[in-house]
């Protein structure tokens, strides 16, 4: 708590404090799980619009080059819930990625839509970004404080204090739910 509040490294560096800050904000439950979605979703979402589009080009390509598709790759478009089979039939083939390409086209104003939603998101929250974090956790302390729970700066371990606001939390949660 020293370094925390301080800034007396004399018992950890600070780079053992960010591990720790770290790991209080996880502990706590104190990330943005909104954010962390959204930003998942979006990843996913271009994945699947990059990974599907190369995998469209290379068997392109590879039909051009040999005649046939590249098969053992065929079952990759059965992931995505595309059937692609090759028929002996290069003019059937190239119809078939013609349909994946456009049925995957919705994924592309999916990923807008999703990165829209998360600017706005991000817009929103702005606010909480500008907060200091060091007043931040007093006035957190002083919230634990006065529900009752007992905090002594030397002898509170991060642990003890990340699992006093996670029980904190889940019950502003379970009172706002009622």
């Amino acid at each position: 708590m020293k370094a925390w509040f301080n800034n007396d490294y004399s018992e950890m560096s600070k780079e053992e404090l960010e591990v720790v800050r770290t790991e209080y904000v996880d502990a706590a439950g104190l990330y943005n799980v909104d954010s962390l979605n959204k930003v998942s979703y979006i990843h996913y979402i271009s994945n699947r619009i990059n990974s599907i589009k190369i995998s469209i080009k290379l068997q392109r390509e590879f039909l051009m080059e040999f005649g046939m598709p590249y098969i053992p790759h065929l079952s990759f478009f059965r992931k995505f819930g595309h059937n692609v089979k090759w028929n002996a039939d290069k003019i059937d083939f190239v119809k078939q990625l013609n349909i994946v390409e456009n049925k995957e086209k919705k994924y592309i104003i999916k990923l807008e839509s999703a990165i829209n939603e998360f600017k706005e998101h991000q817009r929103k929250n702005a606010k909480d970004a500008d907060v200091n974090p060091r007043r931040s956790f007093i006035k957190t302390l002083n919230v634990l404080g006065k529900s009752g729970y007992r905090i002594d700066k030397n002898e509170t371990t991060v642990e003890e204090l990340a699992i006093m606001i996670s029980q904190q939390s889940e019950e502003v949660e379970i009172l706002k739910s009622k």
